[in-house]
């Protein structure tokens, strides 16, 4: 995970969907070579426990490593992050595979479907779907505790949700009329499990990226200003040709007011662009043209919200100056 190869476009919130996709996988690959090593006195009671317990906690070690790798924490900070959080999601589906087997299918089902419950060689999501959702959660829980309860709605959800699927796809690929492979049907249950948890669970953050100004004239063409104070402070930005003060300096050729434009960041980091002149003032994006010309009959200067690749064109005709927003990784600074 490198924030510098993840570019700020819609899909950069699949980047972590594929990680932990890949993480899962190779958390099922694990488990089967364990497997197969140590089968001949192997008891298989335990493979629904160690397989659920594991894939839990390989996805939330990815969960937290990647977190740890965006935000380039230091070796110490990281390690312990992930090891906490994997062996809580390890533990946790180890306590949910044992509650849903032992106490919950005896209690709600009959004696029968009890003993079919815990019977290790039948394969089927009927009495195995507790233990999937409560493996999704501890997966979900795990990270949650080191994140220290932000996002708790999203871990607990996007954890459901993600051993859900996988059980689902593990059903699938375990049925008589889809094949009924149980090669395939742990791959798929590591991989969809990890893909939707990655997904759902923690996201790529805009807390990772920053706002800039990029000159696309040609006289200063690629110059460019960081928005975002160094604090995380509200902080606002000045474009025009005035000779002091001002943060982004454009010549007066080019159409430029003296103090034509600025940009404004909130707490909440969110980008504004307002339009201090008289001057012609022109946002465009995608099907979309915004006026901000100074207008004197309104109490305060016209503003609209930035978005990344937005492109603003100050002046008009032969002498006009462009620029364009876009959001950078912040260790650009």
């Amino acid at each position: 995970m490198n924030i510098f190869l993840i570019p700020y476009t819609w899909y950069r919130h699949l980047a972590m969907a594929f990680w932990c996709g890949a993480w899962g996988l190779a958390g099922w690959a694990a488990v089967l070579t364990f497997l197969v090593k140590f089968s001949p006195g192997w008891n298989p009671s335990f493979d629904g426990s160690v397989l659920l317990s594991t894939l839990a906690g390989t996805v939330a070690f990815a969960s937290i490593s990647g977190e740890a790798a965006l935000r380039r924490r230091s070796v110490f900070s990281g390690s312990w992050r992930v090891l906490l959080a994997t062996l809580l999601s390890v533990l946790l589906a180890l306590f949910g595979y044992w509650f849903w087997t032992e106490i919950f299918n005896r209690i709600v089902f009959s004696d029968q479907a009890a003993r079919d419950a815990i019977n290790p060689t039948l394969v089927t999501l009927r009495y195995r779907v507790g233990a999937f959702a409560l493996a999704g959660i501890a997966s979900g829980v795990g990270p949650l505790m080191l994140r220290r309860g932000q996002g708790w709605v999203a871990h607990l959800a996007g954890g459901l949700a993600a051993g859900l699927a996988g059980g689902a796809v593990w059903h699938l690929l375990n049925y008589q009329g889809h094949g009924s492979d149980l090669f395939w049907a742990g791959a798929g249950l590591g991989l969809v499990w990890g893909f939707v948890h990655g997904l759902l669970v923690w996201g790529m953050p805009d807390a990772l990226y920053a706002g800039w100004l990029r000159v696309l004239s040609w006289n200063r063409y690629s110059r460019r200003i960081p928005i975002d104070a160094l604090d995380g402070s509200p902080n606002e930005r000045f474009v025009g040709h005035f000779t002091r003060g001002l943060d982004l300096f454009l010549g007066a050729s080019d159409g430029v007011a003296e103090m034509h434009v600025s940009v404004v960041v909130d707490s909440e980091q969110k980008y504004k662009l307002r339009g201090l002149s008289l001057a012609p003032t022109r946002v465009r994006r995608f099907l979309e043209q915004i006026e901000l010309r100074y207008d004197p009959r309104k109490p305060a200067p016209l503003q609209t919200t930035l978005k990344s690749g937005d492109r603003i064109v100050l002046g008009e005709g032969a002498h006009q100056a462009e620029l364009e927003f876009i959001m950078l990784p912040k260790e650009e600074r």
